[in-house]
């Protein structure tokens, strides 16, 4: 599909948008997906409505994005046939188990314990609940830039553990309506990633916007700071990075495309329960690109 009619509509004050003017199926060419990828880094989150895609469609233009897409440990979750595409909701035998329905239903960022933390996440929406079944965005750029300066001044230097979230007790702790990471087995476990150190203001890679990275869900440490005093600081990062001027709250519809820039973002899926009938069922499949789009990375542009 050429570029000539995709528009992008804003949907919150600071972040997000939605894409008007693309029909995923007829194919994404380079200008295009140029467009995409720019607009990405601009508004952090898109919404792609009214698209229907087999699963070849939606994983080659997964694919397209990095050439690399990531291949989740969590082998039980697989799409059969497509070992980088997940199922996530509440349908199927194995999301009657509370743990692997709400296994991302807290605030997290995807990616954070990768070599390059650079990732993009994105869901295909199948069967989307009359009700509930949200996922809730939170815009680290506008989230950092509203900090009061001394707690700037605090943080600008300092560096955090990561782990992959929830493999470890993490700073900031659960909230009481926080659920646990997805059931991990020992198979699961043994190919989760090395703990790996970020910064706590990130400069976004290409824009060179800072932004608070996952204040919740990985860090477990933060290097040279007492544990207490680190629990305290993450905490309150955390609660300040998840207040409502900093989000957005997305209702699913049958053939959404959602994918958000993990490096600027902060997201959580709301708690489901399982699915007892039409009405209420939720099935996305969930792709992860890793890196950056490789069409603004390229040498020569």
């Amino acid at each position: 599909m050429s570029p000539g009619h995709l528009n992008f509509h804003s949907i919150t004050p600071h972040f997000g948008a939605q894409v008007t003017g693309l029909t995923i199926a007829e194919g994404v060419d380079e200008s295009a997906l140029k467009i995409l990828a720019q607009a990405l880094v601009t508004h952090k989150l898109l919404i792609i409505r009214d698209q229907s895609l087999s699963t070849d469609q939606y994983a080659n233009f997964g694919r397209m994005w990095t050439g690399k897409t990531r291949v989740d440990s969590f082998t039980e979750m697989h799409v059969p046939g497509y070992d980088d595409i997940n199922i996530v909701g509440n349908v199927g035998e194995i999301f009657k188990d509370d743990g692997y329905r709400n296994g991302a239903a807290f605030w997290h960022t995807d990616c954070a314990a990768e070599v390059d933390p650079n990732a993009i996440t994105m869901l295909y929406c199948v069967h989307a609940p009359e009700k509930e079944g949200e996922t809730v965005f939170a815009d680290m750029a506008a989230a950092y830039q509203e900090l009061d300066a001394l707690t700037k001044s605090q943080i600008e230097n300092l560096e955090a553990w990561h782990c992959y979230a929830g493999a470890k007790p993490v700073l900031g702790g659960r909230e009481p309506w926080e659920f646990a990471l997805t059931p991990v087995t020992e198979e699961t476990s043994a190919n989760f990633p090395d703990p790996v150190k970020r910064p706590v203001v990130r400069k976004h890679t290409l824009s060179n916007t800072p932004c608070l990275y996952a204040p919740a869900g990985s860090a477990f440490a933060i290097e040279g700071m007492a544990e207490d005093d680190a629990f305290q600081l993450m905490l309150k990062l955390k609660h300040h990075a998840t207040s409502p001027q900093f989000c957005y709250q997305h209702r699913y519809q049958p053939g959404d495309v959602v994918m958000w820039d993990n490096t600027s973002t902060l997201h959580l899926a709301k708690p489901t329960n399982a699915a007892t009938g039409d009405h209420d069922r939720r099935l996305m499949h969930r792709m992860s690109p890793l890196g950056l789009p490789s069409i603004l990375t390229r040498p020569d542009e």
